[in-house]
């Protein structure tokens, strides 16, 4: 459990480091939404315990964050 609390303070962690290394504003929201599907795999894996759960289920609790994070994308793209 200490490794997924590590790994989720890491993916809040990167993007701020990385804004403060000066890298610029495209590659930091991409590399934001890279950090939500991780960390929304992870939440809903191990906090939501439906790492054991009917496929099904476990899909459809996962399946939120890339259908959002391909939603926002698509605005950013386009703006």
């Amino acid at each position: 459990m200490l490794t997924i609390y590590l790994a989720l303070m890491i993916c809040t962690a990167l993007p701020v480091l990385a804004l403060q290394t000066g890298l610029g504003a495209e590659f930091l929201a991409w590399l934001v939404f890279g950090l939500i599907l991780v960390k929304a795999m992870l939440l809903v894996d191990h906090f939501m315990e439906m790492r054991h759960a009917p496929k099904g289920w476990r899909f459809a609790a996962q399946a939120w964050a890339p259908v959002v994070v391909a939603v926002i994308a698509g605005f950013h793209a386009v703006s």
